[in-house]
């Protein structure tokens, strides 16, 4: 057993030191191993910049000099995260090398917008927020249902309604005939169609608890002991309050802990950097870590092992045969129903996996709540299948670690752009140039990453920014065609929206992602990024 032991260790040391290219891996001509210098000394320089970048107190830091030293700190930390991609890769993976390029091209942004851009061009060095939730009632009656804005919610529906103790909740309003009428005379049609719609939910509740009550209290329980080992533990349901600190940090530890914070926050949690997914409602839900561990153990890994199962059955199947230097091995060796259902196990197994490392993470920071560094919103705001549009899965459906990268670099030079070409002013929307930059920063973004294990060859790593791309002209022709169907509804005097509306969309959006994404499929099978995947 000791001699198997140490067989495993030493085979596994020689792998790490070794310092030829795994099979698979194309790495940029000239670049070398990453050595544990070149890539521990980016976020350390960054993190010494950081130090110095809150306004004091105390007062030495408001210095000519100590802003030269931090600019200095910050323009070397940007430039060795730049270098990166450039100048290494991992020789033992051709994944961990694609996330150098991720890592090198993310951390180079973020430096340059937290020292340059933000504090330079808009007077703005992000600001502590502090949370604050206090438990809510997490079953709304009818009316209150009926009185929730969808995009109070960023799409979200209430996910955690599940009978419990057998208990229903009966919620009827009652309302004097004399308020009803005189409210009638008032209702415009819209509202009208609005108290439809919720005498129709009330009357689908009335029906289901009449059918539960004829059905034996035997499958009753059963029903809902099977209902709620599927949900498992509920989140706590909360409401949120986020305060903006008014101050700077004092002390050095305050500092020190502020400069962590911020570092290691991608979504900006706990700062004014927030991204939309965190802040888009003030009533949410705080998973704990018994939910997170029934999620991972009941949703999750068998998400990510069905996907990786269909994936390496793909691969072995089809492609493990092929030519890896055939450009066209995705196209001639795997038959469309094949195609697709590869792309769609890649989506589900990225998804998994950015889920499984959010919760492990915030498993194991738990302990340290309420710290900033503990609070871990969820990174999916809305489940797959109630997304109905391409915008909305990109919006709510897709994980948004990226969206302050895609927001600096992508949407204000594409409203910027929009501006300036159509003439408006600063107050009207260019909600073309921001959906477009927003899509076309995150293509070249995940193009930069994918050439650095293709030889750096810009023309085969076409296939994400031509996923991306084509899913940004969705978007605008989605909205465009939304905007006419309605606008023709109404001119008919029929409802803007209508039952199927949403079928249609889940239609629509699935098309688009799954044919669009053949273009990024395309790209991981001949980055050899499928066969690692595979363990091949």
């Amino acid at each position: 057993m000791a001699t198997y032991v140490l067989g495993s260790i030493s085979q596994l040391h020689a792998l790490i030191v070794n310092p030829e290219p795994r099979p698979g891996l194309h790495p940029i001509p000239g670049t070398q191993p990453l050595t544990f210098v070149a890539a521990i000394l980016p976020p350390v320089i960054y993190y010494a910049a950081l130090l110095l970048l809150a306004p004091p107190p105390p007062p030495p830091i408001d210095s000519i000099y100590v802003k030269t030293i931090r600019n200095v700190l910050a323009l070397v930390a940007g430039i060795l995260f730049f270098r990166l991609p450039l100048t290494y890769h991992v020789p033992q993976s051709i994944g961990l090398t694609y996330q150098l390029g991720l890592v090198g091209l993310y951390g180079g942004c973020r430096v340059l917008d937290a020292f340059f851009i933000s504090p330079y061009l808009f007077k703005h060095i992000p600001r502590r927020v502090q949370y604050v939730h206090k438990p809510r009632v997490h079953t709304p009656t009818l009316e209150q249902l009926g009185s929730i804005k969808e995009w109070s919610d960023g799409g979200v529906k209430e996910p955690y309604y599940h009978r419990k103790n057998n208990s229903v909740v009966d919620a009827e309003p009652t309302t004097s005939k004399t308020t009803q009428g005189d409210a009638a005379s008032r209702t415009s049609p819209t509202q009208t169609r609005e108290r439809r719609r919720s005498s129709l939910s009330a009357g689908i509740s009335n029906v289901a608890r009449r059918m539960s009550n004829s059905i034996p209290e035997a499958a009753c329980d059963s029903y809902f002991a099977v209902q709620r080992t599927l949900h498992g533990p509920d989140p706590q349901p909360v409401l949120e309050t986020a305060t903006t600190e008014s101050g700077w940090p004092r002390s050095f530890w305050d500092r020190a802990s502020w400069a962590l914070e911020l570092e290691l926050s991608m979504r900006g949690v706990g700062f004014t950097w927030t991204t939309a997914d965190v802040r888009h409602t003030r009533k949410t839900w705080l998973p704990t870590v018994g939910n997170r561990v029934h999620s991972l153990l009941v949703h999750v890994l068998p998400v990510l092992l069905t996907s990786w199962l269909v994936i390496r059955t793909t691969y072995v199947r089809y492609l493990a045969a092929a030519d890896d230097n055939n450009e066209r091995q995705f196209d001639e060796a795997l038959p469309p129903p094949a195609q697709i259902a590869l792309t769609a196990a890649l989506g589900a197994f990225l998804m998994a996996a950015f889920s499984l490392g959010h919760s492990l993470f915030a498993i194991a920071l738990s302990p340290l709540a309420p710290s900033p560094l503990a609070f871990f919103p969820p990174l999916y705001s809305t489940r797959v299948w109630d997304v109905a549009s391409v915008r909305g899965f990109w919006s709510y459906g897709w994980h948004r670690l990226f969206a302050r990268l895609f927001l600096v670099y992508g949407v204000w030079p594409g409203e910027w752009v929009e501006w300036t070409l159509m003439g408006k002013s600063r107050d009207e929307p260019a909600d073309v140039g921001k959906v477009l930059g927003g899509f076309l920063s995150s293509a070249f973004v995940h193009s930069f990453s994918v050439r650095s294990v293709l030889a750096g060859d810009w023309s085969s790593a076409a296939g994400e920014a031509t996923f991306f791309a084509l899913n940004g002209l969705a978007v605008v022709v989605e909205g465009a065609v939304v905007r006419a169907v309605r606008s023709w509804r109404r001119r008919r005097g029929c409802d803007e929206t209508v039952w199927y509306d949403s079928w249609v969309g889940r239609v629509w959006w699935s098309a688009v992602v799954l044919g669009s994404g053949r273009h990024f499929a395309r790209g991981w099978v001949k980055s050899g990024l499928v066969r690692e995947i595979a363990f091949q």
